[in-house]
This record gives C-alpha cells, structure tokens and sequence, in this order.
C-alpha cells in the first residue's frame, strides 16, 4: 500500500467540497434566483456553498506553510493528462477572443469596456500559442514558453477587469459576477506560478495551493451556470462561452496539480553519482601518471638501457631442467 504524501491530504477533499458547493449553488440558482434583480430571493443555499467554498479556500491556501518544501522537480507536457487538457482550453480561448474581438467593434459601447474587449481578445488568441509552446516545445527551461504564458496571465487579470467595468447586465454588486472574478484572478494567480517553471524559478507550493483553490472557484463557477443555461435557457455569467472557458480551465488547472504527484525530482540518483565520482577518480589517476617527472641527464643513458633492457628480456623454459635462461 502506497504512503499518503502531504498533498494526498489537499487533493482527496477537494472534488467533495466542489460537488458539495455546485450542488448548493445549483440548487440555490434553480430555486431562489431573480434573473431580474441579478440576485436571490432564497439565499440559504447559496450562503451555505460560499461558506463552504470559503473555509475550505482557506485550508487549501495552508499547503503555502503545510506542503512539501521546495525542490527541484522535472515538470513534463508530454503526456496525454498535459496536452488533452491544454487542446480544450486552447479551443475555448479562441472562441472567446473572436467574441470578445467583435464584441469590442459592435457589440460594446466605445471607452473602457470596448478598450478592455478588444485586448480581452487579442491575449486569448495570443494565450493559445501559450498552449501550444508549453506541450510542443520539450526543453523545460525557455524563454519563449515563459513569454508567452504571461499571455494567458495577462488575460485572466484584464477579463476580470472587464466583468467589473461591464454593467450592462450584472450590477455592480452581483454575487454570480463576483464569482465569476475570482475563479479568474484565482487562475491568474495560478498560472503566474506555472510562467516560473520556464524560467527555472519554480514554486511548487504556491503553484499547489493556487491550483487547488483555483480549480474550486472555477468549477464553483461554471458548472451550476452551464447547468442553469440548459435548464432555464437564461444566463448567470457574461456569456455561455465564459462558463464553458472557466470548466475548461479547471479541468486543465486540475491536471497539473494531480501531475505534481508523479513529477521526478531533478537531482541524480546514486548510481550516476557513484560513476562520476569513479570517473573523477579515474581521470586524476590518469592525469597523475602522465606527470613529468624530473630524472639526473648524468644518468640517463644508463637508465635507458637498462629499461630497454627490461623491457625486451624474457625467460625461455628449459625443457629438462624446468628453468628460464635470460635471453
């Protein structure tokens, strides 16, 4: 039986506190919500799920000062748990940079909202090369890859930025857009940590705690809205293409903390250390023989016949006696 690591302990509650919190939103969308006002009218569920979501943000954030200490890790993207995830997220990010492109020349009106759509827009289309280079490009350390998964940081922070400025549909002080921010600022956050593995300045504890906060938010905040779509036909969140971006995200984000458990430390094992050291070892020998030495020029003639002597004398077995004469 496989020892718990420390964060086993993290990872077991967090799809029990998630499916715990979207059945009480849900609930709380289908029963007390006022599309409307933008609020609800029964608020007991759904201050039940926040609770939830809350308390249990703030446990996953003690993994900063709980976790496993830092080290060295081989992160890898060559595997179907990184590019799969990495694939669904790339086709979300373009269909919500064409919307928000267009959104930005007919959709919005001119000044700030217009202004945040269209860069919305252009850091996702520029965050799916951040996909494609993090699964194609196979040296861990590059700074292409860190360059560009700025973009999808970039895009997480203005979008958020964007919800607040938006209030054509959602009031200020809506609780569904307040969700909606943080599940993005949360994955923000996160892969701002992932843009340090590029860099070789990784930091797997806040990249762990981040993560597992930001997969909750996430799916806190687009499954009970995808569900109330289909449902009631109506929307939560700015748009379908949101929700199904903020799930898609999630499920990536979840991926990678699962990976954190398989990942190799970058350090080497005793046998290739064992061979370098024999290795060293060998070379100052070698380096100790080919050494000058200094030697009397009086007696060099006679050293040299005498070791040319040495070097081509040899003993003849004597049949009968049984003994070598020097030959």
């Amino acid at each position: 039986m496989k020892k718990l690591q420390t964060i086993d302990v993290y990872l077991i509650p967090l799809p029990i506190v998630a499916i715990a919190a979207t059945i009480l939103r849900t609930v709380a969308l289908l029963g007390g919500f006022n599309s409307s006002s933008m609020h609800y009218d029964n608020k007991i569920a759904f201050v039940i799920s926040t609770i939830i979501v809350a308390v249990s943000s703030l446990a996953f954030l003690s993994y900063l000062l709980l976790g496993d200490k830092d080290r060295p890790l081989i992160a890898r993207s060559d595997n179907a748990a990184s590019y799969i995830p990495a694939g669904i997220v790339s086709t979300a990010l373009l269909f919500m940079g064409v919307e928000n492109i267009t959104m930005a020349f007919g959709g919005y009106p001119r000044g700030i909202v217009g202004i945040l759509s269209l860069v919305t827009g252009v850091l996702a289309l520029a965050s799916v090369v951040s996909f494609f280079l993090s699964v194609f490009i196979e040296k861990r350390n590059n700074l292409y890859k860190a360059a560009f998964s700025l973009c999808i940081v970039l895009f997480l922070a203005v979008y958020a930025a964007l919800l607040y400025f938006n209030k054509a549909e959602h009031p200020t002080n809506s609780p569904n857009r307040l969700i909606d921010q943080l599940a993005y600022l949360l994955s923000a956050i996160f892969f701002l940590y992932e843009a340090r593995i590029p860099l070789g300045r990784a930091k797997w504890r806040g990249y762990v705690a981040f993560g597992l906060c930001a997969t909750l938010m996430a799916v806190y905040s687009s499954v009970p809205a995808l569900i109330y779509c289909f449902v009631r036909g109506d929307l939560v969140s700015e748009s379908l293409i949101e929700s199904i971006l903020t799930l898609t995200m999630a499920i990536y984000i979840a991926s990678k903390v699962v990976q954190i458990k398989s990942l190799t430390p970058d350090s080497k094992c005793d046998t290739a250390k064992s061979i370098e050291i024999l290795a060293s070892m060998r070379e100052d020998e070698m380096k100790a023989q080919h050494t000058p030495v200094a030697c009397d020029t009086d007696n060099m003639e006679e050293s040299d016949d005498t070791e040319d002597a040495s070097n081509y004398s040899f003993d003849i077995p004597d049949a009968e006696e049984g003994e070598g004469v020097d030959a």
